[in-house]
């Protein structure tokens, strides 16, 4: 349930994108703020009414959630907007950033921040100069596993970390069952897809959970090795030295798009313990002595897009700026480590 200090604020929000992930923020954002005038910037149209579950549902966006659709994004200051969210395809995401912080516009963008480096240092100059609230969409961030395995690394209670592994592959015709994979943002180059980009929530909370290292020594391969109808890539696979001034360890990261049943796994061995942590459980296998012991986490996926909408609209009532690991200047950080990945072949 939606905090009561929330229901009297009235809050003026631009969405640009409204397929299923635009969808899901709308949702949750006439949650937090059933009152909120809401409006819309589409170019296709294409995407059906979702419900949490991403299932096509036959009902109309505009009259169920009483929809303002603009047609540009040009003096928006009429709008007296307290936000905007953009949602668009990746390869949409810098340009629309730039427009928006231009015009003075507090913005939160979807993961990935861009597909390529072209303006990118044109909207760091504009994140710096601007004093905006900016935030990235990395939901994986308010995941109580990810928050209970960097409490782990930190506080070492399993002494240091000598090596981690994440894998996450999921086959690209599960991401959404209304459409054909082929028509995905995620299946053209184009648009800013291929499983680096797509999957950059890997990338995103390994240096979050390092955040503490430097990256010393990379060696990756990335590459399409599938049938599917795509042009792009379809696999990574990265070893990264990390170091800081105390000690060194490994990291593999493997992603793909094309694993059934997914999986989605983070080990993590300590000196002193190993820690499996699997999100599509949801569970952390901790073992230690011999002994193992297993800790579940109930919560939904929703509670993660919530926890961080939430997060960003609080700041944006108080007018407090986020935090640089979680603002525009993060999505910069990680969009270049996924770029450079994509570059190593």
């Amino acid at each position: 349930m939606a905090d009561v200090q929330f229901y009297n604020f009235i809050m003026n929000i631009l969405i640009i994108g409204l397929g299923s992930i635009g969808q899901r923020h709308l949702r949750n954002i006439l949650k937090l703020y059933p009152s909120a005038k809401i409006y819309a910037y589409s170019r296709k149209f294409k995407t059906p009414f979702l419900n949490n579950a991403n299932q096509a549902l036959n009902l109309s966006l505009k009259n169920k959630y009483k929809i303002n659709y603009i047609h540009n994004l040009k003096n928006l200051i009429k709008l007296n907007l307290n936000a905007a969210l953009v949602c668009s395809p990746s390869s949409l995401h810098i340009n629309e950033s730039i427009l928006l912080l231009k015009q003075n516009i507090n913005i939160f963008v979807e993961k990935p921040l861009g597909s390529n480096e072209k303006n990118l240092k044109v909207l760091e100059k504009l994140i710096k100069n601007k004093n905006r609230i900016t935030m990235i969409g990395f939901q994986l961030i308010f995941c109580p596993i990810i928050k209970k395995i960097k409490k782990i690394i930190s506080n070492k209670s399993l002494g240091d970390l000598k090596y981690l592994s994440i894998h996450h592959g999921e086959h690209i015709k599960n991401f959404h069952k209304y459409e054909n994979y082929k028509n995905l943002y995620a299946a053209k180059k184009k648009l800013g897809g291929g499983v680096i980009l797509t999957q950059i929530h890997e990338l995103d909370y390994m240096l979050h959970l390092l955040e503490d290292f430097k990256i010393k020594k990379t060696i990756s391969l990335n590459s399409k090795i599938s049938n599917l109808n795509i042009d792009v890539e379809d696999t990574l696979n990265s070893i990264f030295l990390f170091t800081n001034k105390k000690t060194e360890l490994i990291c593999n990261l493997h992603l793909n798009y094309y694993e059934q049943p997914g999986k989605r796994l983070i080990n993590l061995v300590f000196e002193n313990g190993r820690v499996l942590a699997d999100l599509n459980s949801k569970k952390i296998t901790y073992e230690k002595n011999d002994k193992k012991k297993t800790e579940r986490f109930p919560y939904n996926r929703n509670d993660l897009f919530m926890s961080e909408i939430k997060y960003f609209l609080n700041h944006v009532k108080r007018n407090k700026k986020i935090n640089n690991s979680m603002s525009l200047f993060n999505g910069i950080k990680t969009l270049k480590l996924a770029l450079k990945l994509k570059k190593l072949k």
